[in-house]
């Protein structure tokens, strides 16, 4: 049997048929005795079933649940307003704001003063000059009077290599 005549068929059964195809189906039902089985077996279910369903009714409206939707959407849609801190978390921001700036100004004063005030003291101020080639070499110059400090690059290949032993240069008698 075809899905089609089982189709129609149920809808047979269910009574959506028009007065000539219900009456068109029920001479095939009458010959086709594979549609009579079909058909008793769709009623069998039918019949079963009639009982098993709940009908459930809606308490309330439709315009009840519409309203309810339209509610919970302006809800979600409105902005979060921000806790705000106690009052005195908010006082104590206040007050200790500037206090820090005061803080970190007067800090920052008296550090500056102490590291410029003995600008006559050369241990304040070392320099320091650190020459990594073995092909320069450097002399340097440091006037107090002055407050300068000079440094003089020269190359040491005018330099005699036998007059200096390098202290990673060890003798090895043997």
């Amino acid at each position: 049997m075809k899905l089609e005549s089982e189709l129609e068929l149920q809808a047979y059964l269910d009574g959506e048929l028009s007065p000539r195809q219900a009456r068109k189906v029920a001479a095939a039902v009458s010959q086709d005795e594979q549609a009579r089985l079909l058909l008793a077996e769709l009623k069998w279910a039918k019949t079963a079933m009639a009982g098993a369903e709940p009908e459930l009714k809606v308490p309330a409206t439709p315009e009840f649940y519409w309203s309810k939707i339209r509610r919970e959407i302006e809800r979600v849609e409105q902005p979060v307003q921000p806790k705000l801190a106690p009052r005195f978390l908010l006082a104590w921001r206040r007050m200790m704001a500037p206090l820090a700036g005061v803080a970190l100004v007067t800090f920052l004063t008296v550090y500056s003063f102490r590291l410029y005030d003995g600008a006559q003291n050369a241990k304040r101020h070392p320099a320091v000059v650190e020459n990594l080639s073995e092909h320069t070499g450097a002399y340097s110059f440091r006037s107090q009077a002055e407050n300068m400090f000079v440094v003089w690059v020269y190359d040491r290949s005018g330099e005699t290599s036998g007059d200096t032993v390098e202290p990673d240069d060890e003798q090895v008698d043997q």
